[in-house]
């Protein structure tokens, strides 16, 4: 009997040690790309280089169906931001974001911000920035934007100079508020 036991012991051991490495290649594969190109990685993934020119795309369609046009050459500093629908980082980061607007007193035709996601999402983000940016939905013009800078982080936030060239692209609305402060300088309002 005791032999008995003991082999059905090695068993059930088998079978769990069986079950916990294949939940560990299953995490594994879940956890891959995280871990060895994005945020786990210890890499950084960055925004678009300073320097790096904002490609033109033509006109823009705001989540109100208003032309949004970007900026002209020699019109002062600027803000493009890219948001998406389902990221929790984009939401929990809309509140500094928004003071940071609030505090520069920006003029809203120099904050411009591209939601990436379904129209329904989009509207939360209208809501919350309309008095700030232009919002424009994620599509058309806009993806080709953010295909064009190579933007594959959500959030990311560009301070663009006069001519059209990034000077900063922080990935969060704390290190957004330090660069932008010194880069960017408040306008009165329907300059």
């Amino acid at each position: 009997m005791g032999i008995a036991l003991s082999a059905l012991g090695l068993l059930l051991a088998s079978a769990a040690c069986c079950l916990s490495l294949a939940v560990a290649l299953r995490v594994k594969k879940l956890l891959d790309p995280l871990t060895e190109e994005g945020l786990l990685s210890g890499r950084r993934v960055e925004g678009p280089a300073p320097g790096t020119p904002v490609p033109r795309p033509g006109t823009l369609v705001g989540v109100d169906g208003t032309a949004v046009e970007l900026p002209a050459d020699g019109s002062g500093p600027w803000v493009l931001t890219f948001q998406a629908v389902g990221c929790s980082g984009c939401k929990e980061q809309l509140p500094a974001y928004k003071k940071f607007l609030r505090n520069m007193a920006l003029d809203r035709g120099r904050v411009f911000s591209v939601v990436v996601g379904d129209k329904d999402g989009v509207s939360l983000y209208d809501e919350e920035l309309r008095p700030y940016a232009h919002v424009v939905h994620g599509a058309d013009n806009a993806l080709r934007l953010v295909e064009e800078l190579g933007v594959s982080m959500f959030p990311t936030y560009l301070v663009v100079d006069g001519n059209g060239r990034v000077l900063a692209s922080p990935q969060s609305s704390a290190r957004l508020a330090e660069i932008g402060a010194g880069l960017l300088t408040p306008a009165p309002v329907g300059a």
